[in-house]
């Protein structure tokens, strides 16, 4: 026979007793009608089992069993539970050194940040919906971006991308159990970025005011440097002769295409003088791998490398920190080289005041090697061997560079 028990907090526990022992469990309720609801179907079981109509396993948890009428043998585990504010914390603290790039970690730590400000920060994970996104897409998309606009289409998608690819890691970790809710999302339209264009063409367009609706620095980040443009930058950065570690950086990034984190990473036994090629440390191309490419050294590069690393610091990097540089406020990705921080605010402050003063960053070092390389009609796949991973929309902007080979290609039908 079993009977209830009323605590001092109201709640009310089953009592019975089995073969001689006493079992007790709380009903979690405070409700007289609904706690003698539950006596009578555990009164009902223990009949059940003393007839031997009802038998439980051995390992069973015997109050959950006859409360269940048989069904559970044990107390079904507690979901793991985690909010929106939490979330991305859990997910960088899960990932092995190394397993992501910092910069990539770091952009993907703002993603987060927008996502759990517009949904709230106690937002549950399980909670979160296709109208939980959708109303992240529609605040974003009203909030202000850059170059005087709203927040793009293309970075809002890359906001969801990134929750997705955390949302995929919390299914693993048991977190969440449905796939990412993303069905259904609309995004806002986008304009397509500017093409890549020459200082003068920027100058030529600000000056008639005809830049296509877009603003000044938009269109200067849509710059090339031509060959001849390059040859001025390069010269200006090595009359800056402060940080010594700024004109051969420079000039690797002109004549190689390679990013700056790459650059950073490089070390001094990828530089093959006798080969005739460096070695790019590459993060970027394959998910979870370390891959590389080649690019031959152009024969300024030659010159500029080779008086480099006989004048540099003893260090396996390529770029060593210097004790003249200011020390980076974030961790660096290699310990003992120039940070892309620090290469960044000595890019600046050598340009700053000069005829190259908009020149918007090391990007655009890897964008004019990619452009001055279409435009001298160089293969497509050799270029994309050389600068690796390249999106199509990315060709898109520099393929009007190729005027000869379109020339040719529209002659030939007609």
């Amino acid at each position: 026979m079993a009977w209830l028990e009323q605590r001092p907090s109201g709640a009310y526990h089953i009592v019975f007793r089995l073969d001689g022992t006493r079992f007790s469990r709380s009903l979690k309720t405070k409700s007289h009608k609904e706690a003698l609801a539950r006596r009578l179907r555990v009164e009902e079981n223990l009949k059940l089992i003393e007839t031997g109509r009802l038998s439980a396993p051995a390992d069973a948890d015997l109050v959950t069993f006859l409360l269940s009428d048989g069904k559970l043998n044990h107390l079904p585990a507690p979901q793991k539970r985690i909010r929106l504010g939490k979330l991305f914390q859990a997910y960088e603290d899960s990932l092995p050194v190394g397993a992501l790039e910092a910069n990539s970690l770091r952009i993907a730590a703002i993603h987060m940040r927008h996502v759990a400000r517009t949904l709230g920060k106690n937002l549950s994970l399980r909670e979160t919906s296709t109208e939980h996104l959708q109303r992240h897409v529609n605040i974003r998309a009203e909030e202000p971006g850059k170059f005087g606009r709203t927040v793009s289409a293309t970075t809002i998608r890359k906001e969801l991308a990134t929750f997705r690819a955390i949302w995929n890691w919390a299914v693993e970790h048991d977190y969440v159990s449905t796939p990412f809710p993303s069905r259904g999302v609309r995004y806002p339209k986008h304009d397509e970025k500017p093409p890549f264009r020459t200082r003068d063409e920027i100058f030529r367009l600000l000056n008639v005011n005809s830049a296509d609706g877009c603003s000044h620095d938009e269109l200067w980040q849509g710059l090339y440097l031509t060959a001849d443009d390059l040859a001025a930058v390069l010269d200006t950065v090595r009359e800056k002769p402060r940080y010594e570690f700024l004109y051969p950086m420079t000039a690797m990034a002109a004549y190689t295409g390679a990013r700056l984190s790459e650059l950073c990473r490089s070390q001094a036994c990828d530089i093959d003088m006798q080969q005739g090629s460096i070695l790019i440390r590459e993060k970027k191309r394959q998910k979870g791998r370390r891959t590389y490419r080649h690019v031959p050294i152009a024969d300024p590069l030659r010159d500029v490398l080779g008086r480099w690393l006989q004048q540099r610091s003893s260090s396996q990097y390529t770029f060593p920190s210097e004790w003249k540089v200011s020390r980076t406020r974030k961790a660096r990705e290699e310990q003992g080289a120039v940070s892309p921080e620090e290469a960044r605010h000595h890019l600046d402050q050598a340009l700053a005041k000069t005829p190259w003063s908009m020149i918007p960053g090391w990007h655009v070092f890897r964008h004019s090697f990619i452009s001055i390389c279409a435009s001298k009609g160089i293969d497509q796949r050799m270029i994309d061997d050389w600068v690796g991973h390249q999106t199509d929309e990315q060709r898109k902007r520099y393929r009007h560079l190729f005027p000869e080979v379109q020339r040719q290609a529209l002659q030939s039908v007609f």
